[in-house]
């Protein structure tokens, strides 16, 4: 299972495979006859506790305020255009989205100076409502390559939206994806601005750990996925963080059968250093991850190792959540030189005649965090780091989604989460319990 930010894999089944590309493109109807119009309605709730020394702190005329409580609550609107192709060796067509989100919990001392769940603004106050337009781009087509250009949503392993909030991000750019080979599909993409999560506009690309004073002129990516006919699953990708890294990605999975289990393997690595004026500093990354999970009926057990080589953050440019590695969850695990290892256990419970409920249950440790020989130099962006000497943190979580499969509510989705994530002094994400309440109501409007 790809998680936030995974890569889709295109398989061809032995049907497609006898399908040429005319025929496919035949069964194209046009602009409009292939058109979509779907108002997809997001309720958010989320309410986080802080333990030991961890606070939330509001602003206030007589100085900060410390809270241990936080409450994020909004309700999301996304409506989504997607129109067919045009006639022709080059196709036209456009995507559009406009995203709207209402706070309804509006108290400054809920908000506790906000987050990336709850905007507010610079004293503090919850911004009531904001609106922008998420996704504008126009859509080119000759066979089965696709060109994107304009605001719009990628997922790779060096640059992929993230829709863990009220509503998603997205990047200002351009993008290219080909599947004219069986198999295969070839990506490349480059992006000059984001769009946050939780925010109107666009804003320029900066590192998720260092400092946003930090911005690069773009994000530009090329690499490819591969489906073998034996079932080898390969992926290798490029990118340059304008001036600050270059990154290299590798990733090979397969599925056995052990008997009556199967079982995937997944491999990840990645490898950065820093490139151009350097401004985020000197960077010299390596990063491997091993995912093994068997499943065995409607129950799967997967296993997450990880390893961090490097003085400072596995970093990514902000809301792209770019990290395709296996524990990634509330937390990402991804401190200097940091080993983790995750158990997470999935159970679809259609099996007990319960069809659209699916748990999963996860416990995460990360340990030996250590920054303490980080040496960016003169525009090192990761100096917090350098208290971090055989720091550790664990995550404890649950969650339950449940999706209604007829009916008038037919695809309504409802998903519950309750976490758990305890820390040692210097490891940056704290000690917080957060429960979420998530219900997502999509409406087919034709």
């Amino acid at each position: 299972m790809y998680r936030k930010g995974n890569l889709a894999l295109f398989t061809a089944g032995s049907l497609a495979a006898a399908v040429s590309t005319s025929q496919v493109n035949a069964r194209e109807q046009g602009f409009l006859e292939d058109s979509s119009l779907t108002l997809n309605t997001r309720h958010w709730y989320s309410h986080e506790v802080g333990h030991k020394a961890t606070y939330f702190k509001l602003p206030t005329p007589d100085g900060v305020r410390k809270l241990r409580d936080r409450t994020a609550w909004l309700e999301g609107f996304r409506l989504d255009f997607v129109s067919g192709f045009t006639e022709g060796p080059v196709k036209f067509g456009l995507d559009l989205s406009t995203f709207s989100a209402v706070a309804l919990e509006r108290s400054r001392t809920a908000a506790a100076g906000g987050s990336n769940r709850m905007l507010v603004d610079k004293d503090g106050d919850v911004v009531d409502d904001w609106s922008k337009l998420g996704i504008a781009a126009l859509k080119f087509k000759v066979a089965n390559t696709l060109l994107k250009v304009g605001r719009q949503q990628v997922r790779t392993p060096m640059m992929s939206y993230t829709d863990t909030r009220t509503l998603p991000s997205s990047f200002d750019g351009v993008s290219l994806e080909s599947r004219d080979i069986e198999g295969l599909t070839i990506k490349s993409g480059y992006f000059d601005k984001g769009s946050p999560r939780t925010g109107a506009g666009s804003q320029d690309l900066t590192p998720t750990y260092g400092s946003p004073l930090v911005t690069s002129d773009f994000n530009a990516y090329a690499g490819a996925d591969y489906v073998s006919s034996a079932g080898w699953r390969s992926s290798a990708y490029v990118s340059r963080f304008d001036d600050i890294w270059d990154r290299e990605y590798v990733g090979l999975g397969m599925k056995t059968h052990w008997g009556a289990v199967n079982v995937d393997v997944q491999l990840d690595a990645y490898n950065t250093r820093s490139s151009g004026r350097e401004i985020g500093g000197n960077i010299d990354q390596q990063a491997y991850g091993l995912g093994i999970t068997p499943q065995w009926r409607n129950h799967s057990l997967k296993i997450g190792l990880q390893q961090i080589k490097g003085d400072e953050y596995f970093d990514y440019p902000y809301e792209s959540n770019a990290i395709n590695l296996p524990n990634t969850m509330m937390s990402f695990f991804n401190g200097p030189n940091e080993r983790s290892i995750g158990v997470f256990y999935n159970n679809d419970w259609v099996a007990y005649g319960l069809p659209g409920l699916k748990t999963t249950l996860w416990y995460i440790k990360g340990m030996d965090i250590d920054g303490s020989h980080y040496n960016g130099g003169p525009n090192g962006i990761y100096n917090s780091v350098l208290k971090q000497r055989g720091e550790s943190h664990y995550e404890v979580g649950v969650n339950a989604s449940y999706t209604l499969q007829s009916g008038t509510f037919k695809n309504i989705n409802l998903i519950t989460s309750y976490s758990t994530h305890r820390a040692s002094e210097y490891q940056l994400e704290g000690n917080l319990d957060e429960f979420r309440l998530i219900v997502n109501v999509p409406i087919k409007v034709f």
